[in-house]
């Protein structure tokens, strides 16, 4: 696949790229025992499909080249389609017509708009504020800081420089559909993901800085050597000097996942210790047990931050459960649905066209009522 991403890359002409990609398709047919025919039919279909949608879908091969241009398309949608529905396209259903992406059913619902900046700051004293109903500028002064809402939606923490001991805890929620910016009095940065939360003190005062996360948050953590800085989040500790670290903990997913980008950090569980590498993801198992991911994929883990879904062979279940969160939709299974998908696909457009992009497998049909989504097995 690495391959095939460099020469479309390289590919000036998108007349070459659509032929490169089908002979990539047919390869992937021959390899599996399909009759050609029905190849031949399948591809089609998706061109015919493809020249129909806006470019969702793009493919990032490496952290330095990213491909968004329009004219690439047709050939990041097929690659992501090929990597996420191609096995099962071809060896288990080598008959099976690819779904059509206009038969997603809707009735007379409105579109379901994708996630904005949105989160509830909730003071000290109890106090609450909608962040994204009030106005640029001053929001509050807690201790020895200054609130302020930055024009870029930043949520920002300005020292006074005070005299002061007291510790005020403050806590931003972000809703289902919801994400947010902090930058903290010490000049940490926090992107905070859909239906999260972070606790931390106003100001920071003794021999170290610790918050507490729930849900998902990315952090980069100014360097003060003198001051650890911890995150405590379900069972674990995360202590660090300064350095970029992705936190995934929400409730329904099966592990909690710290995974290093830059820098060093120290978990600390019931039952381990252990000093992480750039690159490397600690999962706490429920039982308390820490395993250790090396080479993990970071464009994985936070595209969430940069805009985008991305899986790579993620099952129905990992994959609707981002969209739950982003979107704030309940989600319902009519069956099993045991295939598995990647690719990439934007965070910022409208719910049906994620779902035609997932749909265009040929795997799975959606259904979509008021805010709920019905998942179905495209069977034969």
């Amino acid at each position: 696949m690495d391959r095939l991403l460099k020469i479309i890359g390289d590919e000036k002409d998108e007349d070459n790229i659509t032929q490169i990609l089908k002979d990539h398709w047919e390869n992937l047919g021959k390899s599996n025992n399909a009759n050609q025919p029905g190849v031949e039919r399948k591809f089609a279909l998706l061109m015919k499909e493809i020249k129909k949608e806006d470019s969702v879908i793009s493919i990032v091969p490496d952290k330095k080249r990213r491909y968004r241009y329009r004219r690439f398309a047709a050939a990041a949608i097929i690659v992501g389609i090929i990597t996420a529905g191609g096995y099962f396209i071809f060896n288990h259903y080598p008959s099976r017509q690819v779904a059509k992406v206009k038969n997603i059913t809707t009735g007379e619902n409105k579109e379901i708009l994708p996630g904005k900046n949105a989160a509830t700051l909730t003071l000290s004293d109890g106090t609450t504020v909608v962040l994204d109903e009030v106005q640029n500028g001053t929001i509050s002064t807690q201790g020895n800081a200054k609130i302020l809402k930055l024009s870029n939606g930043t949520l920002s923490y300005n020292n006074l420089n005070k005299e002061t001991k007291e510790v005020l805890y403050n806590t931003i929620s972000t809703p289902k559909g919801g994400q947010y910016q902090l930058l903290l009095s010490d000049g940490s940065k926090v992107w905070l993901n859909a239906a999260s939360s972070v606790k931390f003190p106003a100001t920071f005062v003794g021999k170290e800085r610790k918050v507490e996360l729930l849900g998902e948050a990315y952090f980069e953590v100014a360097k003060n050597r003198d001051m650890p800085f911890k995150v405590n989040v379900d069972g674990l500790e995360v202590e660090v000097l300064g350095t970029h670290f992705n936190i995934n903990s929400y409730s329904d997913e099966s592990t909690v996942r710290t995974t290093l980008l830059e820098g060093s950090v120290k978990i600390n569980s019931s039952k381990a210790k252990i000093f992480l590498k750039p690159g490397q993801q600690a999962k706490l198992e429920r039982d308390g047990e820490v395993k250790i991911i090396n080479n993990a994929d970071l464009d994985e883990v936070v595209a969430w931050k940069e805009g985008r879904f991305q899986f790579d062979r993620a099952d129905i279940y990992t994959v609707m459960r981002q969209i739950k969160r982003w979107y704030d939709v309940s989600i319902e299974y009519k069956g099993i649905v045991s295939s598995h998908f990647g690719g990439t696909i934007s965070r910022n457009v409208n719910l049906s066209q994620v779902l035609k992009m997932l749909q265009l497998t040929g795997e799975v049909k959606f259904k979509i009522e008021d805010r709920k989504v019905v998942v179905i097995p495209n069977v034969l």
